[in-house]
């Protein structure tokens, strides 16, 4: 049987001198001290990996000229992440939201359909279609038969007349 070992310890992981100081459970992230007091800290979700600088600190013991009170600095030296680094998720979340409206909007503009004039013929007048017009309506109004007015108008469905549209009438 081979023997393994996923050397899991503070001591075969971290250098000479950095000792686990922390841990914070809200950002997950650990907090190790160095030997000369400077303070790391690891990468989100990571106990061990790469450890960025946090602050620099001074030994407590025998120096006056800095007290051990000071509070902890951000290191200024780090790469600051750009806005839209940090807001990647949300962008993205924008674009989804906008491509689904604007797919929604090319769905409802496809379903309607533009109303073409129609060119009638010499023996013919056209008329324009109004809110409550029917094809009897119309027949009725201009004294023709609804027989005649549909052969006038190939392909016209009495069913769907389309407000603004035209229709001959034919001339009696």
């Amino acid at each position: 049987m081979s023997r393994w070992s996923q050397y899991d310890t503070d001591e075969e992981r971290l250098p000479e001198g950095m000792q686990r100081i922390g841990y914070d459970a809200d950002t997950q992230t650990y907090t190790f001290r160095d030997a000369d007091g400077s303070i790391w800290e690891s990468a989100p979700g990571n106990q061990y990996g790469q450890l960025h600088r946090v602050n620099t600190t001074f030994a407590p013991y025998g120096d006056d000229a800095h007290d051990a009170t000071e509070p902890l600095h951000t290191a200024s030296n780090e790469p600051s992440t750009s806005w839209r680094h940090e807001m990647m998720p949300l962008l993205n979340w924008f674009l989804l939201v906008g491509l689904f409206l604007l797919l929604i909007f090319w769905f409802i503009s496809g379903t309607t359909k533009r109303v073409e004039p129609t060119a009638c013929q010499d023996h013919s007048s056209s008329y324009k279609i109004m809110s409550g017009d029917t094809c009897w309506a119309i027949a009725e109004e201009h004294h023709v038969s609804l027989d005649s007015l549909l052969q006038e108008n190939h392909g016209l469905d009495c069913e769907k007349l389309a407000i603004g549209g035209t229709v001959c009438i034919p001339r009696v």
